[in-house]
């Protein structure tokens, strides 16, 4: 056998050729190999230091009674900002500010007070 026989012989029991990989399955899969970051909050003040804004959504009738249950769990470190009506309802939003260490004490004050009422949103400044 010469040796332009072995390659001819080669050729004819070769694989057919191989298809190629979609577009989408050549990308690798996406894989973290470090965990993301976790973000800290620190406060910029210290707590007792702060003043929190609480909104109350009580019935009108409820007023006198809210600021009663909070004057006397906190006392002097309560304020009220303002009161205002809910649209299309019949009840009225109360924002109170109150010193970041009472805040606990005047949530607590109000729920038992008024279990009819709504603490809605809490914000510092």
């Amino acid at each position: 056998m010469s040796p332009s026989a072995s390659i001819n012989a080669c050729s004819v029991q070769s694989r057919p050729p191989q298809r190629r990989p979609l577009l989408l399955r050549s990308y690798r899969p996406l894989t973290r190999s470090v965990p993301a970051p976790q973000p800290t909050f620190t406060h910029p003040m210290p707590v007792a230091a702060t003043q929190v804004v609480l909104q109350v959504t009580i019935i009108p009738a409820l007023l006198h009674c809210l600021q009663q249950a909070v004057a006397k769990s906190c006392g002097k470190v309560v304020e009220t900002l303002s009161i205002e009506p809910v649209p299309r309802s019949q009840s009225i939003r109360v924002r109170l500010a109150v010193a970041g260490s009472s805040v606990n004490a005047a949530m607590e004050a109000i729920i038992r007070a008024l279990p009819s009422g709504e603490i809605g949103r809490i914000a510092t400044f």
